[in-house]
């Protein structure tokens, strides 16, 4: 009998949950059964296909305290190994059932492998290929926080830095360690914590849908149903359509082939519907979240999972953590659907959770409305997305962003740094929770290597390290807003009004108790003069605004105010 390792590999004193499930990996494990002098009421072994695993459930005592422990395992022919197994302090958790990310928040999307190498890369990275290591890393990322907090930067997600069979992190090998390219764990608890000595909190990307097929439970599964279909077998890919979900008329078969179905013929489908399974990723996140204290979790592919059992786990975490944020990408161009699925999930989940939606319909019509492509009335595209926030109990709870690193970056299609300030004022003063992906300020185009996902994601690494980094791109006008925002009651907490856009310019106000903001876009390639009277229900007993780019006073007391071709204006009403 061998004992070569065991997840989770510590666990925690004080928590409500009271099972502990581990999964012990080793050779000659038939058989064997399992004491321990941990606090419990009840211990229960499982047998798996092969000898090299035991699934082991433990029901904890609630005298279990910090401390050291051991589990001892007796084989069958008359051999014990005793392994040291700690518990360490819980976590301490004081939200006061606040949500970890709101609208006060602005989120930075990187991608890690892309981002930052901290002057440290490994020889086996950076040969040019848009999809190999390209040899960013940890000590990027916390290199870089100096100058994301000068940015006005309040949460950073990364890419996943679990260990992984490719750079961008989608393809977990482990789900217990970092990838040696990005770094170690040590790196990463340093990483988080000097995040938020600098304001940042830290969202970190799971992925519970699928793995790698060179993860090493997929070779040789503990149990059969460990995932959905067998490689030595045909395997069913799924067909991509999420919308099956909610679809009332969606066939079973068609609704099994999105849930089922392996994402990729190099991703199996992880099947949360065994309780095992299920066991597994739940201790694995509350043991990220112990371990190294992130702030939220964005959940890659949540509607290729099972929905009932994604449910169940943001109930244990909040549960434990109320208030903990999940974002789920949930990538469909539809307001209704997007909006369902919020109010399903939340409304199932109750408590002082945090479920956000990523809002793929705002990228849609917020592009359609700038693009130079011609889209049939554009100039009303983003007008109309917000008409249908009735659809949503939680309108403000949802994450919107002109790109991300599965989408064409936003400057290879629209090429106008005037465009780009108009969408991203939009963005950062829509009643959303804004999203920035990395080099959007530095106008990031696509690296040239092709299409394709790894096009979308460019290496940052020579900008980062310029001197002029602050006054590179549009970061002097993206800094102003962010810095005004956090202070802006109206943006982050206020109601919306908005008015139908007429010759081009959109117009729309934000205000909570006495403050009160001014949004104005022109979309023209011409300057427009606007009828100040038509905005008088909102514009009465104001004379003046004060636009937070330039600092100059607009008046507002006039019967008409000039708009500049393809300019935008956000106003602090006086």
């Amino acid at each position: 009998m061998e004992i070569n390792r065991i997840d989770p590999s510590y666990w925690f004193a004080g928590l409500k949950r009271n099972e502990l499930q581990l999964l012990v990996y080793g050779n000659g494990l038939k058989g064997v059964t399992v004491e321990t002098t941990i606090p419990h009421t009840e211990i229960a072994v499982r047998e798996c296909l092969c000898d090299k695993y035991l699934l082991v459930n433990i029901r904890l005592c609630s005298s279990v305290v910090a401390d050291k422990y051991s589990i001892s395992f007796h084989s069958e022919k008359g051999g014990m190994t005793d392994i040291p197994y700690e518990f360490k302090a819980h976590r301490f958790w004081d939200s006061n059932g606040e949500a970890t990310l709101s609208n006060k928040d602005v989120l930075y999307m990187l991608m890690v492998d892309r981002f930052a190498n901290g002057g440290i890369q490994l020889s086996d990275g950076n040969d040019n290929s848009p999809n190999s290591w390209h040899g960013g890393n940890i000590r990027g990322m916390k290199d870089a926080l100096p100058y994301l907090s000068q940015l006005g930067i309040t949460a950073l997600w990364h890419s996943p830095i679990f260990k992984n069979s490719e750079y961008h992190g989608y393809s977990i090998t482990d789900h217990y360690d970092v990838d040696r390219h990005f770094g170690t764990k040590e790196e990463y608890a340093e990483f988080v914590n000097e995040a938020h000595k600098s304001g940042i909190k830290v969202v970190a990307d799971f992925i519970f849908n699928h793995c790698s097929i060179e993860h090493p439970l997929v070779a040789n599964p503990p149990l059969e149903d460990w995932f959905n279909g067998n490689r030595s077998k045909n395997i069913t890919i799924t067909n991509y359509r999420q919308t099956t979900i909610f679809d009332p008329y969606a066939s079973d078969s068609d609704r099994k082939t999105t849930v089922k179905g392996w994402f990729t013929e190099k991703m199996p489908d992880l099947n949360l519907k065994n309780p095992y399974v299920f066991n597994y990723l739940l201790e694995m996140s509350i043991w990220w979240i112990e371990t190294f204290q992130i702030d939220a979790i964005r959940m890659d592919t949540y509607l290729y999972s099972d929905l009932d059992a994604m449910i169940e786990w943001q109930k244990a975490v909040n549960e434990e953590y109320p208030g903990f944020s999940v974002i789920a990408e949930t990538w469909i161009g539809d307001a209704a659907y997007t909006a369902k699925i919020q109010r399903h999930v939340r409304r199932r989940i109750d408590g002082d959770s945090s479920f956000i939606v990523m809002d793929f319909a705002f990228q849609g019509h917020i592009d359609a409305c700038f693009n130079r492509f011609k889209v049939p009335d554009k100039e009303v595209q983003i007008y109309q997305h917000f008409v249908y926030d009735f659809l949503y109990d939680e309108p403000q709870n949802t994450l919107a962003f002109l790109d991300n690193h599965d989408l064409p970056r936003w400057c290879s299609r629209v090429n106008s740094k005037a465009k780009l300030k108009q969408a991203l004022a939009v963005l950062l003063t829509s009643p959303r929770i804004p999203q920035i992906y990395y080099g959007t300020e530095f106008m990031f185009a696509g690296d040239g290597k092709g299409t394709g996902d790894g096009n979308y994601r460019q290496d940052a690494f020579q900008i980062l390290n310029s001197s002029e980094v602050m006054s590179s791109g549009i970061v002097p006008f993206l800094r102003k807003i962010l810095e005004w925002r956090k202070d802006s009651m109206a943006v982050t907490k206020g109601g919306m009004k908005h008015f139908i856009p007429q010759k081009g310019v959109y117009v729309y106000f934000r205000q909570y108790e006495d403050e009160k903001v001014m949004l104005v876009v022109n979309r023209t390639s011409q300057k427009t003069d606007i009828d100040l009277l038509r905005y008088m229900e909102e514009l009465g007993g104001y004379k003046s605004g004060t636009d937070i780019i330039t600092d100059k006073r607009v008046r507002l007391d006039t019967v008409s105010l000039a708009i500049k071709s393809n300019d935008v204006l956000i106003l602090n009403l006086e």
